[in-house]
């Protein structure tokens, strides 16, 4: 197990490092398809686990910056210094960092790495502050010295030392000394014994928003003497978190302190790993992450969370100067009112090499007669290769004066933000990390040129911690088309009635795409039924089938080159030939119910040679959908994004159930085979979160004979089926019954009531 030290010192080798980009190639079921274009493939990207990336390389090529506050960047992959690379002499795994009780955690507390600080909270002490690192160096013959000379006649009393360990610590002991008072650190050429601190208070606080009151640290007094009479003052405490620690004077008495110690024990809380940003060379598609992890202690007690972000250009941190131009927004200092100007993400017009560009800057982005709103709006409208150019990076950042510096935040232009935690279904076994489609989907938008994987450990026990043995994720280049604009008429529907869809999606690509002949249809219920499908092509000509009136319960359907590949509860998929052209239309007819309030119809690209991966459209003006008695809305050009055009809205209603029936009304449970159950079916509309429903069978003295469903259900429909037999299992008469579906609404119980028939 590395010290504290030693992991520190471990981290200015990473640094030094020259970052590697390896991808495992594996071909998908076997070799690729004819029809894919030359150089298609899947890749596997692994970071951490046998035969990947190391993690200390940070896996990618750019270097990772990790924001610290609005005026600074840290170039890391562990903020805060707290992952242990080698952990229980593991090779390629990563935990949270383990304290080694001997060590004393505040070395390299103030470092770029631990990203921690000592500071004090009271101007008249402020003078201090350059020698609080002489209490923490690892050095009995340095020290920080107070006498009262040096204060004005004040001495030390009142005196606050607040620090901030940089990350949170299972802290169990404090320890504190002059000069030559204690053997481990002999200083026999400082005769300082004796000045040690009289009177002490020490506070702690865990770093949580909970233990914050509007902003400030609310402070817990962990350590109280008011008359020591001890060199050496060792406090040992029950091991708790903290990461904020104050020490507070309680005399006037000149003292010094040569070293503060801090031990922990045990996991820390909380650590981050973040990779360097990879970047696959052109725009790729992203298919499925997966991790192997692996729990110390209490299982209840750790987890980790991980997140990706994909990007257009290297670099998720966006550096900004004070522009020349009003944002618009004013601030009021005293009785003077002030413009705000913009926060300008492009370079100043002499530190731009190209000369039309830099005129560009001079003339345009940086003229004073021009709106500040319509300045970010021309360069954000600019080429990606002319933006890249302009765009202010880390090193002309540095060069400006600190009156020319401005905001320092995360690129939401050109990356996704990210990821929601990824769900459990993502952990494999170490041998299925090179296995291509295993894990969960990623959610991060694709096609993207670059890349992020971070992991947050979280503990609530010190003996408690999940560690990660490896992560990955698929990448398949070239990608299908450079986009796919999509969109969905009717965008209005009736509450629970069948309606007829029609869905575009318009094709913007390039000769090196691979093309596609598979689309899936996200859908809130099964689709119905299918109508015309046709495929456009730029030169005017048409593949067109027609599956109208054709049956979907055995697949595939064939028509015309076309087919119904997959129906499910949630999703249909059509095959079809393929489309490279750039300029190409898809349409596809169907039927499909609506239950909430915003359905959205997303759809993805798919490969017959390959369908690991998709890629999914981008709600837009796909073309003129019209038909016969609806009229398409969209005002925006062709090709135009809007991300409401894959939504479907219904009107608001109270009615939470809907199309409650059995199916059949009569039934004959008589053991021949035939007609032997009925599905009592129903709807829920607009309701997004779990809701308990109950489902009763009566008779037509109103006595329960069967508790047929108790669950909880969200907007969807659902088929309980009843076999005729009552709760001990018993066939009931014949005659009829009456089935009552209960929902606890928020606003009280709704209830649908019908009538099934028994026969034999």
């Amino acid at each position: 197990m590395p010290t504290m030290l030693q992991f520190m010192a471990g981290r200015k080798d990473y640094r030094r490092r020259i970052a590697l980009r390896v991808l495992i190639l594996f071909l998908a079921l076997g070799a690729l398809s004819a029809q894919s274009p030359v150089g298609a493939q899947m890749e596997v990207v692994q970071l951490g686990g046998e035969g990947g990336l190391s993690w200390e390389s940070g896996g990618g090529e750019i270097p990772a910056l990790v924001i610290l506050d609005a005026a600074t960047v840290d170039q890391s992959n562990a903020p805060g210094g707290v992952i242990d690379f080698a952990p229980f002499e593991r090779e390629r795994w990563i935990f949270p960092q383990q304290a080694d009780t001997t060590d004393n955690i505040l070395i390299g507390v103030n470092s770029k790495e631990r990203g921690g600080s000592v500071i004090t909270p009271i101007p008249s002490f402020r003078f201090l502050e350059a020698d609080f690192p002489q209490m923490f160096d690892d050095d009995g013959n340095t020290a920080l010295v107070l006498k009262s000379s040096g204060t004005g006649g004040t001495g030390a009393f009142g005196l606050l030392i607040e620090f901030d360990l940089g990350a949170i610590f299972g802290v169990n002991r404090f320890k504190f000394f002059p000069r030559n008072a204690d053997p481990a650190f002999p200083a026999p050429d400082f005769q300082s014994q004796d000045d040690f601190l009289k009177g002490y208070e020490i506070f702690v606080n865990d770093g949580q928003p909970e233990s914050r009151r509007e902003g400030s640290l609310i402070w817990e007094t962990v350590a109280f003497e008011g008359q020591n009479q001890e060199a050496v003052v060792d406090v040992r405490i029950p091991t708790r978190f903290v990461r904020f620690l104050r020490l507070k004077s309680l005399t006037a008495a000149d003292f010094e302190i040569a070293e503060f110690q801090v031990f922990s024990e045990g996991f820390v809380p909380q650590a981050v790993y973040i990779s360097n940003v990879f970047d696959f060379g052109d725009q790729a598609l992203l298919g499925r992450l997966r991790w192997v992890e692996e729990q110390m202690g209490d299982p209840t007690r750790s987890r980790v969370q991980v997140r990706t972000r994909s990007g257009d250009d290297p670099q998720p941190v966006e550096f900004t100067r004070i522009g020349k131009q009003s944002s618009g927004r004013v601030e009021q200092r005293g009785d003077t009112v002030f413009d705000i100007p913009i926060d300008a993400p492009w370079k100043r017009a002499e530190d731009v090499e190209d000369s039309e560009l830099e005129n560009l800057v001079a003339n345009i982005l940086d003229n004073e007669e021009m709106d500040g709103r319509e300045a970010l709006l021309t360069f954000g409208q600019l080429p990606f290769e002319q933006r890249a150019q302009i765009t202010l990076g880390q090193a002309d950042y540095n060069k400006l004066a600190s009156n020319q510096k401005s905001v320092i935040r995360e690129d939401l232009a050109n990356w996704s933000p990210w990821s929601p935690p990824y769900s459990p279904e993502g952990i494999v076994a170490p041998d299925q990390l090179q296995v291509q489609g295993a894990g969960t989907l990623i959610v991060s938008p694709s096609p993207r040129r670059y890349f992020q994987v971070m992991i947050e450990f979280f503990n609530a026990d010190v003996d408690a911690a999940t560690g990660i043995g490896g992560v990955a994720w698929d990448v398949f280049q070239p990608v299908f088309a450079d986009s796919l604009i999509a969109e969905i008429l009717p965008r209005t529907a009736i509450l629970g009635q069948a309606t007829r869809f029609t869905y575009g999606v318009l094709v913007k690509s390039s000769p090196q795409n691979a093309g596609f002949d598979r689309f899936e249809i996200s859908t809130p219920l099964r689709t119905e039924s299918i109508g015309q499908v046709e495929i456009r092509r730029p030169d005017g000509t048409a593949a067109t089938a027609d599956f109208s009136g054709l049956s979907l319960a055995t697949l595939p359907v064939e028509q015309n080159g076309f087919s119904v590949v997959a129906v499910r509860d949630d999703a249909l998929v059509m095959a079809f030939p393929r489309i490279e052209e750039d300029g190409a239309l898809l349409t596809l007819e169907f039927e499909n119910t609506v239950l909430r309030l915003g359905t959205r119809f997303a759809g993805r690209a798919l490969n017959a040679d390959n369908e690991v991966l998709g890629q999914v459209v981008l709600a837009g003006n796909a073309a003129d959908l019209s038909r016969e008695g609806i009229d398409d809305p969209d005002r925006r050009a062709v090709g135009a994004l809007d991300p409401e055009n894959l939504f479907v809205n219904v009107p608001i209603t109270d009615e939470l159930l809907v199309n409650v029936a059995a199916i059949p009304s009569v039934f004959t449970p008589n053991g021949d085979g035939v007609n032997e159950r009925a599905a009592i079916t129903y709807d829920i509309t607009n309701i997004a979160h779990p809701t308990r429903v109950r489902l009763g069978i009566y008779d037509l003295s109103g006595r329960l004979i069967r508790n047929l469903y108790e669950g909880l259900d969200m907007s969807g429909r659902f088929p309980r089926f009843w076999d005729g037999r009552d709760d001990e299992d018993n066939a009931v008469p014949p005659g009829h019954y009456i089935f009552s579906v209960a929902l606890d609404a928020g606003t009280g119980e709704e209830k649908q009531v019908g009538v099934v028939g028994v026969a034999y």
